[in-house]
């Protein structure tokens, strides 16, 4: 009952809370190479394969969010259109997390790295920030990390008084399942959400999109840098409401786009390309038109916490753990740290991180979450809304949960659908997953950055008996993933 009246929206008048938000450009060179290197994209296939050979429309971008409640509660989000990024890199000081260090020290402390949540966007036509696909040159990584710190610092700077209100609808038509003929898998987080920050005459000046689509309306015959329908729909939902806008993408795992063909069969190469995001994210902006129709504000006393958390698991998928020791050969050269705490010997280190808005849960997730995950915290967790960002913080790649869901991923990865054909990786939502229980460890995290945040501890976290496997995580407090 106590939990429930915490994120109760109260009665009382809507305060103002502080918002900004910023926009940085992350294109390669206009030929698609970087200072004179190819830049390879990343999501199809594996290996260096798919280098760039242009910039489909306005290409990529890097945008951020700042939210505060005035009293020393803040809250960033960044949203890289990359195909993924690491925690730390082997090679450079480049990753999510140094970048939240940069941050906080840039800002003299005004942001704590806890309270900075950065996640790529895993579009399958941008560039392969992570090195399995034939990577990027150090160069483009070191633009793409200036970028997006200088992006969360303008939208921290650039912060002004204004009301929020959110607002969700089911979009079910804008989504398929991969596994949706298999009952342990038919949940589907189709929740369209939006938060919108309101000025002093009632208008948007800041909209803030989640949504759960694979970057996958460009196939693998694009070779032009690009965003996917995310580089599509917030220019069009800043046409619709003005302002700004940012989108986050949720819970990717076996997640894919809907009906995302171009209308116009007279139209071929980038043309038909940009077409096929346009009428995308057209049909998303549509539903977020709905959402925010439905909007309320959020009540009462303003409120922002952060937190964020270390997790190590045992890897035990010996093809990333081989690719990430000595891919080089095979054209992936894996750029995720070989040291502690992301990785000793075979144990894998990762960051969650949990955050409120007044009565709004956000839960960030390191890689391709299953649907499940965001299920287990809804149904747990009492909240007026539930936002999930997705490969935050790091890209684990798929993140399966419960240990229910592990045999029909287990089974495509070695045959078709219908079980009569051998098919070697016909579906890689297998191959690319840590280990059978990184899923729950990370939903056991996220449990305890609800408890943290709401001052109930481990209560959610308690509820959930399989949480009892993971107490080592407890032992590393709040904050640990992004010491020195």
């Amino acid at each position: 009952l106590l939990a429930g009246l915490l994120l109760a929206p109260s009665a009382t008048a809507a305060e103002d809370y502080r918002v900004g938000i910023a926009v940085r450009s992350i294109n390669p060179d206009r030929d698609g190479s970087f200072a004179g290197a190819p830049v390879y994209l990343g999501g199809y296939g594996i290996g260096s394969v798919r280098p760039a050979t242009g910039v489909l429309g306005k290409g990529l971008r890097v945008r951020a969010i700042s939210i505060s409640d005035g009293r020393g509660g803040d809250l960033a989000i960044a949203d890289i259109e990359s195909q993924g990024w690491f925690t730390a890199n082997k090679d450079a000081p480049l990753g999510l997390t140094d970048m939240r260090r940069a941050v906080a020290a840039r800002s003299g402390g005004a942001l704590e790295p806890s309270e900075v949540v950065i996640q790529s966007n895993h579009s399958h036509s941008a560039p392969d920030g992570i090195g399995v696909w034939g990577g990027v040159p150090l160069a483009y990584r070191r633009l793409v990390f200036g970028r997006t710190v200088a992006a969360i610092l303008a939208a921290h700077r650039k912060a002004r008084p204004g009301k929020l209100r959110y607002g969700t609808v089911r979009a079910p038509t804008l989504l398929t399942n991969q596994f949706d003929y298999d009952r342990a898998n038919a949940e589907v987080d189709d929740e369209l959400r939006v938060l919108q920050a309101l000025g002093p005459r009632g208008r948007p000046f800041a909209t803030l999109l989640n949504f759960s689509a694979h970057t996958t309306v460009l196939g693998s015959d694009n070779k032009r840098a690009s965003g996917d329908w995310v580089q599509a729909a917030n220019p069009l939902l800043e046409r619709a409401f003005g302002g700004r806008a940012m989108t986050m993408v949720g819970t990717l795992g076996r997640t894919q786009p809907a009906d995302h063909r171009c209308p116009d069969r007279s139209l071929s190469g980038p043309a038909a390309h940009l077409c096929r995001i346009e009428d995308y994210g057209t049909r998303v902006v549509k539903q977020a038109r709905l959402a925010v129709a439905r909007a309320r504000p959020l009540h009462g006393r303003a409120l922002v916490d952060a937190r964020s958390y270390l997790v190590q698991d045992i890897g035990a998928n010996p093809l990333i753990l081989g690719l990430n020791y000595a891919g080089a050969p095979f054209g992936a050269d894996v750029t995720r740290s070989l040291s502690a705490p992301w990785l000793t010997v075979n144990v894998v280190g990762t960051v969650t991180s949990s955050a409120r808005i007044g009565d709004l849960l956000l839960s960030a997730v390191p890689g391709e979450a299953y649907p499940q995950i965001a299920a287990v915290l809804a149904n747990l967790v009492p909240a007026r809304g539930h936002m999930t960002a997705g490969l935050a913080g790091d890209q684990l790649g798929y993140l399966i949960a419960p240990y229910e869901a592990y045999p029909e991923p287990i089974r495509r990865s070695f045959f078709t659908q219908r079980g009569d054909e051998v098919s070697p990786i016909d579906n890689d939502n297998y191959f690319f997953n840590v280990s059978p229980t990184i899923g729950e460890r990370v939903v056991c995290s996220l449990l305890r950055g609800a408890g943290d945040l709401l001052a109930h501890e481990q209560t959610y976290r308690d509820r959930r008996a399989r949480c009892q496997g993971f107490a080592n995580d407890l032992g590393m407090p709040s904050g640990a993933d992004a010491r020195d």
